[in-house]
Order: C-alpha cells, then structure tokens, then sequence
C-alpha cells in the first residue's frame, strides 16, 4: 500500500488541535510540580482583576462555571486565593489572591518563558512574532477579549518577496532583520 500524506495536515484547525497537545504534553513534562494551565489562568485572573464573583471569572476566561468549581477550590486549598464576603452583595463570594498566590504566579512566570522557548525553539524570533501576531489576529476576530492586545515596540515580521522577514517600526519604515541590499519588497 502507497504511504499518502495525512490529508488532516492540510488542516489549520487541526494543527491546532495538535498544537495545544503538544503544550499540553511539554508543560506537564517540564512542571510535573506545577498546577495546569487552567489553574494559572484563573489564578492570573483574579490576580489581575480580582477581587471577582466566580461568575465574573468564569466570564472573563470563557469557561463554564461548573469547572471552575474544582480549580478555585484546588486555588483555595494551596493558599493561592480566598473567598470573601462581597462587600456588594452579601449573598456572593468574591475570591481575591494571596500574597502566596501573587509570588506563586509570578515564579511560574519564568516556567512559562522556558516552555515558550523548548515549543518555538524551531523558529527564529521573527517567526515567533509572526506566529503570534497571526494567532492574536485570529482570536480578535472572534473574541473582543483579544481585540488591541498589547503588540512590541516593533510591527511584526513580514515576508518579502523572497520569503524572508521584513520587520517595520513604528512609523512603517523597515528595520535590518530580514533586509538584503537592494531589495524593494512593496509596502
């Protein structure tokens, strides 16, 4: 039997799917220790927007109330969050962060940065961009939550031509990554 290529690798939404395996697998692999990526997202929540209603995290995160149940106690049994009395409506409980829960996040930052580097590493730094600049442009398109997140110094990498990166400043003009002499890609 002829060996065909997988026509699924012709999928985007399929790679994708790959894709968030992948940092699935790698990041318990890198952290057994730490808690899954869920977990730190609701903790960088409250720690961001805090004090919130499990409601309003759930609403901000776009997860279903039911599964934040277990994550917000696991957070509350580590120290990393409280429930409180809200001050607004008695009825409710706000969950605020610890100070532990504030230093906790701000250690995983580092393991974040070190499985950022171990997935892109196949990557040159202006593909890492591109690669994010385009995923950024995809979940604004469809979640307002993405719309004007925060973008670097420098627009991200373009192709010229040649399918090199041709980075832009700030005021459009191009910058020496990517950049042969003499070429004229159009803006």
């Amino acid at each position: 039997m002829e060996d065909r290529p997988d026509p699924l690798y012709a999928s985007p939404t399929y790679l994708l799917f790959e894709t968030g395996r992948l940092v699935r697998r790698t990041f318990a692999r890198m952290s057994p220790e730490q808690p899954r990526l869920p977990y730190l997202l609701v903790l960088s929540c409250v720690v961001r927007h805090g004090p919130l209603s499990q409601r309003q995290v759930a609403g901000r995160l776009r997860m279903d109330a039911g599964d934040l149940v277990g994550i917000v106690d696991a957070l509350e049994k580590a120290g990393h969050v409280v429930r409180r009395r809200d001050p607004g409506d008695r009825r409710r409980y706000a969950l605020d962060a610890t100070e532990n829960g504030r230093l906790f996040l701000g250690a995983c930052q580092n393991d974040r940065a070190r499985l950022d580097d171990a997935l892109f590493e196949a990557l040159s730094p202006d593909e890492t961009h591109l690669f994010k600049d385009l995923l950024l442009r995809i979940l604004a398109h469809h979640d307002e939550r993405f719309t004007g997140a925060p973008d670097s110094q420098l627009r991200p990498a373009e192709p010229d031509g040649n399918g090199r990166p041709v980075r832009r400043d700030e005021a459009g003009q191009r910058t020496g990554a990517g950049i042969s002499s003499g070429s004229a890609a159009s803006s």
